[in-house]
């Protein structure tokens, strides 16, 4: 029997103006933030990293640091290491208290033959899954690393309008989680690539938004879908040359036996 799920963000929206004036992933994402356990408006958790050589590859060794005083009797943190190419994440948890407020991961990293560099994004995470941090690194074998810089030329120009991910009933009555993208001040029809995107799993659509009909709309069913897993998803959505328009993070759980009609 198909699996159902519950769909719960893990931040807000990410658009493709926040990246107008900087190409820093981490300081986009920190003004998307929604964690509920570790509010991080006035605190924001100090992340540092470093790439060491070693034979075969590197050790990465990436330290997350939340004030202390945002403790309180104790707290768990997850890192996650996504690595795109390699279509892998590796995931690290964390207890925290008042006394240890940092936490360390350590990965070992091999290269293939010939391979020269990679990239990761290394992500901290409360304790319901929100994220709390984010940052990209690229590396290369002789542990030389910088962040991942999201240029302009991974950004759409084109207007965005109105961008969110919502659960909702469909006209059939089906759960879903419904990604709507908006393009505003249209003078002829775009093309639009959504995509729902796990660690070896992609599940990408190519739809169009006309001047008459500027809103898309892109439903995923949470009930009875084989498509789907429990973990990480990127909901995202991209012009036709690739470029970024809107994107967010969301987790997916197995929904309870009794929920599934709801």
């Amino acid at each position: 029997m198909p699996a159902s799920f519950t769909a719960t963000p893990a931040m807000s929206v990410v658009r493709n103006e926040d990246f107008a004036h900087t190409s820093d992933i981490a300081a986009v994402f920190a003004g998307h933030l929604t964690s509920r356990q570790l509010p991080l408006q006035d605190s924001p958790v100090e992340c540092a990293i470093a790439v060491e050589a070693v034979d075969g590859g590197v050790k990465l060794t990436f330290t997350s640091a939340v004030d202390a005083g945002r403790i309180g009797s104790g707290a768990v943190v997850t890192h996650k290491f996504f690595f795109v190419d390699r279509e892998e994440c590796r995931i690290r948890m964390h207890a925290l208290s008042a006394e240890q407020p940092a936490a360390t991961s350590e990965l070992l990293v091999l290269f293939a033959e010939g391979q020269e560099r990679d990239y990761c994004h290394a992500s901290v995470y409360d304790a319901e899954n929100r994220l709390i941090a984010a940052h990209a690194v690229v590396f290369d074998r002789r542990g030389r690393y910088v962040p991942y810089a999201f240029t302009e030329q991974y950004v759409s120009p084109l207007r965005l309008g109105r961008a969110a991910l919502e659960v909702v009933r469909d006209d059939a009555g089906r759960r879903v989680a419904r990604w709507c993208v908006g393009l505003d001040g249209l003078d002829a029809p775009e093309r639009v690539n959504v995509a729902w995107e796990a660690a070896g799993l992609v599940h990408a659509e190519e739809l169009l938004c006309t001047p008459e009909e500027p809103q898309l709309r892109h439903d995923m069913p949470l009930d009875d879908n084989a498509r789907l897993a429990p973990g990480d998803w990127v909901v995202i959505a991209t012009d036709e040359k690739g470029r970024l328009l809107a994107q967010t993070l969301v987790t997916l759980t197995p929904a309870e036996a009794s929920a599934w009609r709801s």
